[in-house]
């Protein structure tokens, strides 16, 4: 038997308790957003799990638990062939016996389980008789008793956020914690965490180093904040830095692609009138597929491109790729709207905007130009205009 649903709607005990107890064989297959976890089952017992996420990670789940060091896993992949599982090459290498994989293994499948827990939404679907991919190592586990385990983590996760400040927010130790004793006990957890704290680091990416899981890492947090060695601290000088460095970015690209694509629009209306407003509309959408990045509200009533349409995008795009993706997609805008004057205006009146608009890029990237060299954008535009 195969049935969906949302987990917003039905919890995952009682899909779980359907499953053990109607001794189902199969997987259930469960999606949020970007994520896709895979829980296989045999005759009503859970036996397998898969992840997408980078945490669930087999290799990323030993360094966490404290079973391997990340420079012992970084040589175990750099020597990884195509189709060798991590646990095989772990036991060529003697650093687990098979047995050790297999208890390891068991426990990838619960941090999998435990995670989903968490999630308030998500789509599922129970796959009858779909099986675990080929050459898996199983488990053989309760459901039920998995059901008691993540209950109880999620009435203790209640309790955490209480206590836990935003992921963003930077912790440092305390200075002069108020403990009215002179002695105090810690665990071997606890000061692992006060370690990876140091001189500062925000909530996220004490989580992201730890090698405990995201669950006791948030729970050590919450009680060396209640005990008050911990404490919330104002934004590092550095991070605002980063932070007024990347407003100066996005209104810099936004001066050279909005200003310049904004002169090429009133060209074209000038010139062709209300057959103006069908070229830029036909124009972008003929080649929507280049830039996959804006849509076509990015043009407001008044027919110039949106200034805060410009700034919600680029917030929304991952600063680690925003620059490319800015860039490839209003370069290939640029080019497109260009092409439409040659060909509707003709080519003097293109030479001529061509010309205007290279002076425009030069004058306005002399105005930051420390910022223009750093992420290489004179050069980019340089390139980009010198190939008409």
């Amino acid at each position: 038997m195969s049935f969906a649903g949302n987990l917003n709607t039905v919890s995952l005990p009682d899909v779980f308790q359907l499953i053990f107890t109607s001794k189902m064989t199969g997987a259930l297959k469960i999606t949020k957003d970007k994520e896709e976890k895979n829980i296989y089952f045999r005759n009503g017992m859970l036996i397998f799990a898969t992840s997408n996420d980078s945490q669930d990670l087999f290799g990323n789940i030993l360094v966490k638990k404290g079973r391997i060091s990340k420079e012992d896993l970084n040589k175990v992949l750099a020597g990884q062939t195509s189709g060798k599982k991590i646990g095989a090459l772990l036991v060529e290498k003697n650093l687990f016996t098979r047995e050790e994989v297999i208890g390891c293994l068991k426990m990838q499948i619960e941090e999998i389980v435990y995670s989903l827990f968490g999630w308030k939404d998500g789509l599922f679907e129970f796959l009858q008789d779909h099986n675990p991919p080929p050459d898996s190592i199983l488990s053989e586990l309760n459901p039920m008793n998995i059901i008691m385990e993540g209950t109880r983590r999620i009435d203790e996760w209640e309790e955490m956020k209480k206590v836990l400040p935003p992921d963003d927010t930077i912790l440092e130790l305390a200075r002069d914690p108020a403990i009215k004793t002179e002695e105090i006990s810690l665990t071997k957890n606890e000061i692992t965490i006060l370690a990876l704290i140091g001189s500062g680091k925000k909530l996220s990416k004490v989580i992201e180093d730890s090698y405990l899981d995201r669950f006791i890492t948030n729970k050590v947090l919450a009680n060396l904040l209640k005990l008050g060695l911990i404490k919330t601290a104002k934004e590092v000088v550095e991070e605002k830095s980063v932070e007024m460095e990347q407003k100066a970015l996005a209104e810099l690209l936004a001066q050279i692609y909005l200003g310049n694509l904004n002169y090429i629009f009133e060209n074209i209306k000038e010139k062709l009138g209300g057959k103006g407003d069908r070229v830029i509309a036909e124009t972008f959408l003929g080649n929507k597929s280049y830039y996959p990045n804006l849509d076509k509200n990015f043009i407001g009533d008044d027919g110039q491109i949106r200034f805060d349409y410009f700034l919600e995008m680029y917030k929304k795009l991952p600063q680690e790729a925003r620059i490319w993706k800015i860039v490839s997609s209003f370069n290939s805008l640029l080019n497109d709207y260009l092409y439409a004057v040659n060909k509707s205006l003709g080519s003097k009146i293109y030479k001529r905007l061509l010309s205007e608009i290279r002076i425009n890029i030069h004058n306005i990237i002399n105005q930051n130009r420390q910022i223009s060299v750093k992420y290489g954008l004179e050069e980019e535009f340089n390139r980009i205009l010198r190939d008409k």
